[in-house]
């Protein structure tokens, strides 16, 4: 049911589980990250973060799930390797240990 209800927005969404495992991606999402929705759903949110920040990812996320919500912007790096600036809202326990992360792509590369 959940993959259902991704695959209606029409920017990339991605949701994971409480240990930031992917367990949905919709079409957008695969779009933008360049990897298959089943490729997503074998990785964690820090597969798609810069290595130079692969150090504070545990930190963010926690801060994240205590939080409830967040919105920013963030460099993903996507399955060639380049970097993609996005805006993204966050939204933890939409569902029972299920976090939603909402991404559109900046139009402007980000200085982050």
């Amino acid at each position: 049911m959940l993959q259902e209800q991704l695959d209606t927005f029409n920017v990339a969404a991605l949701a994971a589980d409480n240990i930031s495992r992917y367990v949905a991606a919709n079409v957008k999402a695969s779009e933008v990250t360049g990897y298959t929705r089943a490729e997503l759903l074998d990785m964690v949110v820090s597969d798609l973060t810069p290595p130079m920040r692969h150090d504070s990812a545990g930190e963010l996320w926690n801060r994240f799930i205590q939080s409830g919500t967040q919105t920013g912007e963030f460099v993903l790096v996507r399955k060639d390797g380049s970097r993609l600036g996005v805006h993204y809202a966050a939204y933890a326990s939409v569902a029972p240990g299920v976090h939603l992360a909402l991404l559109t792509p900046l139009e402007v590369p980000s200085s982050i």
